[in-house]
């Protein structure tokens, strides 16, 4: 599984497939983090961070740094 769909599978349940999809192909995408290969540990925070700030309001900011670790965790 590579990055985008495990970003896309932690956040399906809290804003629907479709959403959840595009938000993870196309940050990963910003942040140039395309394929299954090792992510620097810069990027993932600088990643993680982003969304993290972008489930703040659908979630609320603590279930947010929750999801935002979560997309990271194998």
């Amino acid at each position: 599984m590579d990055l985008a769909e495990r970003i896309t599978s932690v956040l399906t349940p809290h804003l629907g497939a479709h959403t959840a999809d595009s938000v993870a192909r196309h940050l990963c995408a910003k942040h140039a983090l395309l394929g299954d290969g090792p992510v620097e540990p810069d990027k993932v925070r600088e990643l993680q961070d982003t969304i993290r700030r972008g489930l703040v309001a659908f979630v609320g900011p603590e279930k947010a740094e929750q999801l935002a670790r979560s997309c990271f965790e194998s």
